[in-house]
C-alpha cells in the first residue's frame, strides 16, 4: 500500500491546474449567444470579453440581447415552470447529482477559467469552485430529505465579479431544485464560468427553458425583467450601487427580493491575543482576491490606545504583500476586474493621498503591464464622515479609523454599510459575547474564524412556506 503525504497531494493538484489553464488558454474563440428556451439567440451585437490578467487573452463573443428577448425569456420560463414544477424530487435530485459529479471531475478546469476570468489566485479558484460543489451536495440533499413549500415561479439571478462562480450558479441551482426556473444574468466582466456552467447542467438533462442564460453588459436586462409581471424572485449579488436602480425599480407586489451585496465588511480590534496575527488576519480579510469578495474587509475599528502597535504589524504584514499572475503559486493579490476599476482606485489614492500609509500605485513588470494590477491601499486618520469611512468602492482599499475607547468602537462598527460580515478580533470574552450579540450581519467572524453563516443559496429560501 502506498501512503501519500499533503506534498504530494499539492503537487498533484498544481500540475492539474496548470494543465486545465493551459488548456483553457487554447480554448476555441466563439461566439457565446443569449440561451433562451434551449435555443442560441444572437443579436449580431457583439462584446468582446477580456481577462484582467491579460488584455491579450480574449475569450470570445459574447452576444449582446436583442429588444424584447428579456420578456420573451421571462414567457418561456413561465411556460417550462409549469411543468418543472410538477416533476419529482427524485428527478431533479438526480439531474444535480450528475451535475455535481461532473464539476468535481472538472474542478481545475472549472478553477481555472475563474482565475482566468476574473484575476482569482488559483488558490481562491479552487475554493470558488469547492463551495459551489458544497451549495449543490448542500441542497441536493435538503430536496431528498423533503422541504416544505410550493415553488414560486421564475427567478431572475443576477451576479457581479465578487463571486463570479459560487454565488450566480449556486443561486441559481438552488432556486431549480426547488422547482423553480430561472434566468441567469452572468457578471458582466466575467461571463464564462457561467457558460461552461451551463454547458454542464445542460448535458446533465435540464429540459430546455429552465435554466436560461442573458448576458447584460448595460443593464436594461435586469431593469426590464424587475419590472416583468412572470418574475416571481429576484437573487441579486455583488456591489450595492450595481443594484440601486434595481432597489427601487417598479417591482410587482409580493416579488421576492434576496440580496448579499459588498458592503465594508467591518472588524473591530480590540486588544488581541496577538497583534501582529490580528493584522495578518485583516490583510488576508482585506485584500484577498483583490478586495473584491462580497465578505472583503475595507474598514478596521482600533481604539487610540493600540492605534500605534495595530499600524505598525499592519504595516509589516502589508510589506509581503505579492502581487502579480493569479495563476502563479504563491501569488497573494492579483489583478482588479477592470480597468476601469483600475482607474478609479487611483483616482480615489490621489484624492486621499494625504491619508495613505501604504500602497496606492499601479504595479507594472513584465507579467503585470498587460493586466490590471495594483498595489493595494491602506489609509489612517481619514474623518470619520470621509466617504472611505462609510461607502465601500469594492477594491483593494482599506481604512483604519481610530477611535477613544471601546463605547464609541461600538457605535463606530454599525456606522457604515457594513455589508454581508462583521468581525472582532480580541481575547477579551466579555467583549467578544457583546459583539455577537449585537453584529447585525449574516456572517460573524470572531478571530478570523466563522461563527454564524445564514447559507445564502439555500434551497428553502426559495419555496413559499
Amino acid at each position: 500500500m502506498t501512503i501519500r503525504n499533503n506534498a504530494d497531494k499539492d503537487a498533484d493538484a498544481d500540475k492539474r491546474f496548470d494543465a486545465s489553464l493551459n488548456s483553457v488558454l487554447h480554448i476555441d474563440k466563439k461566439d457565446y449567444p443569449c440561451y433562451v428556451g434551449g435555443l442560441k439567440i444572437a443579436s449580431g451585437n457583439e462584446f468582446i470579453v477580456k481577462s484582467p490578467v491579460d488584455e491579450s487573452i480574449q475569450f470570445g463573443r459574447f452576444q449582446e440581447p436583442e429588444i424584447g428577448l428579456s420578456d420573451r425569456a421571462a414567457d418561456v420560463a413561465l411556460s417550462a415552470f409549469r411543468t418543472w414544477s410538477k416533476t419529482d424530487k427524485e428527478k431533479r435530485t438526480e439531474i444535480f447529482e450528475k451535475v455535481s459529479d461532473t464539476i468535481k471531475k472538472q474542478k481545475y478546469r472549472i478553477a481555472a477559467a475563474v482565475t482566468l476570468s476574473s484575476g482569482m489566485t488559483r488558490e481562491d479558484s479552487i475554493y470558488e469552485v469547492e463551495r459551489l460543489i458544497e451549495v449543490i451536495d448542500d441542497n441536493v440533499h435538503k430536496v431528498k430529505e423533503g422541504i416544505k413549500g410550493r415553488p414560486y415561479g421564475v427567478w431572475t439571478v443576477i451576479s457581479e465579479y465578487n463571486s463570479p462562480l459560487a454565488a450566480p450558479i449556486g443561486h441559481s441551482i438552488s432556486a431549480i431544485l426547488a422547482g423553480n426556473t430561472v434566468i441567469l444574468i452572468p457578471p458582466k466582466e466575467c461571463p464564462f464560468p457561467s457558460y461552461m456552467m451551463y454547458d454542464i447542467i445542460s448535458s446533465a438533462g435540464l429540459p430546455d427553458g429552465v435554466l436560461n442564460v442573458i448576458y447584460d453588459r448595460k443593464g436594461k436586462v435586469m431593469s426590464n425583467l424587475a419590472e416583468n409581471e412572470n418574475i416571481a424572485g429576484i437573487v441579486a449579488t455583488g456591489r450595492s450601487d450595481r443594484f440601486e436602480e434595481l432597489m427601487f425599480s417598479a417591482v410587482n407586489e409580493g416579488t421576492v427580493l434576496i440580496t448579499e451585496f459588498k458592503g465594508m465588511n467591518p472588524i473591530l480590534v480590540y486588544k488581541p491575543l496577538s497583534m501582529q496575527v490580528a493584522a495578518d488576519i485583516v490583510i488576508s480579510s482585506a485584500f484577498g482576491y483583490a478586495g473584491q469578495r462580497i465578505d472583503s474587509c475595507s474598514k478596521v475599528i482600533i481604539t487610540a490606545g493600540e492605534e500605534k502597535q495595530f499600524i505598525h504589524s499592519l504595516l509589516t504584514s502589508a510589506k509581503k504583500i505579492t502581487v502579480g499572475d493569479p495563476a502563479e503559486k504563491g501569488t497573494f493579490v492579483g489583478p482588479v476586474i477592470s480597468n476601469e476599476n483600475m482607474k478609479k482606485f487611483l483616482d480615489i489614492v490621489d484624492e486621499a493621498k494625504d491619508n495613505i500609509i501604504f500602497g496606492g500605485k499601479r504595479v507594472l513588470g513584465d507579467e503585470t503591464s498587460a493586466g490590471y494590477y495594483v498595489m493595494p491601499a491602506i489609509f489612517a486618520n481619514l474623518s470619520e464622515e470621509h466617504v472611505l469611512n462609510i461607502i465601500d468602492n469594492s477594491l483593494p482599499i482599506l481604512s483604519i479609523h481610530a477611535v477613544n475607547d471601546l463605547e464609541d468602537a461600538f457605535e463606530m462598527i454599525g456606522d457604515c454599510e457594513f455589508g454581508l460580515s462583521m468581525g472582532i478580533i480580541s481575547k477579551d470574552e466579555n467583549v467578544t459575547k457583546r459583539f455577537m450579540a449585537e453584529a447585525d450581519a449574516d456572517i460573524v467572524r470572531v478571530n478570523g474564524s466563522i461563527m454564524d453563516v445564514a447559507m445564502k443559496a439555500d434551497v428553502n429560501e426559495f419555496v413559499k412556506k
